[in-house]
């Protein structure tokens, strides 16, 4: 099992990532907001991910870093059943994770939260089947 995420994995066209704020569907998963959007488009990997954490809600630059940094390492983690679903279900995705909380929080506790939005996501694009 590959456990890198890399540079195929992250979202960072603008046109994108303007469709997916436009046209993406939501699902709350308090707190992590998940913004996600079904794509047609050549991809190297069944998905892509961006990663933010708003400046309104953590003040500090090594707050906001230290998040994004655990979001990229569970994500990295666990990535293998987002990945197998995706590739069963033959479909691309573009989501983006958005931090909702005004305070930081441990790594243990952010990675129940971010576990539970990933299962949320993928019972979700069940539904849409």
């Amino acid at each position: 099992m590959d456990y890198s995420l890399g540079k195929a994995y992250k979202l960072c066209s603008v046109k994108r990532i303007d469709r997916l704020f436009s046209e993406g569907k939501r699902l709350k998963a308090y707190p992590i907001t998940v913004m996600f959007q079904e794509t047609d488009e050549e991809m190297e990997h069944s998905f892509q991910v961006l990663f933010s954490v708003p400046k309104k809600r953590l003040k500090h630059a090594h707050d906001r870093n230290y998040v994004k940094r655990c979001f990229r390492e569970i994500l990295r983690l666990n990535k293998a059943t987002l990945e197998n679903h995706l590739t069963k279900c033959n479909k691309k995705i573009n989501f983006a994770l958005i931090y909702q909380l005004n305070e930081r929080i441990p790594y243990a506790e952010l990675e129940q939260k971010l576990l539970g939005a990933i299962n949320k996501l993928i019972s979700e694009i069940k539904d849409e089947n």
